[in-house]
């Protein structure tokens, strides 16, 4: 009998922190954050990292200024920061094992100024995205949500999320402690967000607002040099009045004053 061939182990998937210290930017976009109080917006920022047996993308999230009865409130702390576990999604593609993971691993986590809104689906699919186009035929690394501490309504809405993007999503057990999710290719994922409560500003937006606002500008000034002018034009005949009622004033007076010097017989 011929010998079955050896099986080379496959190496060990690189590690995403080592990854993401290696990522290289690829660009910048003005997010808006509605639905969930005051619009907000930030800054999503996508990064790359290649190596001989890895394919690392990243996606993460800074708030700018919250607008408020049309005030601009800027955020500072974690809001107004890049961070590689708040307000982030990755995807690793791992070449030897022809499979993709997405992270992180305990799912999308946002900062205070940010909880509850549909930012986590946002970025999520920017990953899914990335991994559906570039490797569609990698299978899924299965992945595993802790949901102990969860109420109902959010054990309800993880369900709802994973299952949002496609994934088979499963309890692990009858208590709903945890639960697992994975699909088979990453190709067969949806990468896909609530674009009435997040949404990505285009440049041409941006550009537009800013000639609004200068055309707004030029108004105003506009505006306020007809009100200038009217104040000046007043202040004019203001000022002639008064120099003619000094001018009346004082002809009344030397009037009287010859009528009175008539009367004693002063002339």
């Amino acid at each position: 009998m011929d010998a079955k061939p050896e099986l080379k182990p496959q190496p060990t998937p690189e590690s995403e922190s080592l990854l993401a210290n290696q990522a290289l930017p690829l660009g910048e976009h003005i997010v808006a954050v509605l639905g969930h109080g005051d619009p907000a917006y930030g800054t999503a920022r996508k990064s790359r990292a290649f190596t001989a047996q890895s394919d690392y993308f990243r996606v993460q999230f800074k708030g700018f200024a919250r607008v408020a009865g049309g005030h601009w409130q800027r955020f500072d702390g974690d809001d107004a920061a890049f961070h590689t576990g708040l307000n982030a999604a990755w995807a690793r593609a791992d070449h030897p094992s022809r499979s993709v993971l997405f992270g992180p691993r305990s799912g999308v986590s946002l900062t205070d100024a940010f909880a509850g809104s549909a930012l986590d689906g946002y970025l999520f699919a920017q990953a899914i995205e990335w991994a559906k186009t570039v490797y569609p035929d990698y299978q899924v690394t299965p992945g595993v949500v802790n949901t102990a501490g969860l109420s109902e309504e959010e054990r309800l809405r993880c369900n709802a999320f994973y299952a949002a993007q496609g994934f088979d999503f499963e309890w692990s057990d009858a208590a709903q402690k945890s639960a697992g999710y994975r699909k088979e290719k990453a190709g067969r994922l949806l990468g896909i967000w609530d674009v009435e409560k997040v949404a990505e500003v285009s440049g041409e937006a941006i550009l537009d607002t800013l000639a609004q606002h200068d055309a707004y500008k030029h108004e105003l000034e506009y505006k306020l040099a007809e009100v200038e002018a009217t104040q000046a034009s007043l202040r004019r005949q203001v000022q002639k009045e008064r120099q003619t009622n000094q001018i009346m004033t004082g002809v009344t007076a030397f009037v009287m004053l010859i009528g009175l010097m008539y009367a004693i017989g002063a002339f």
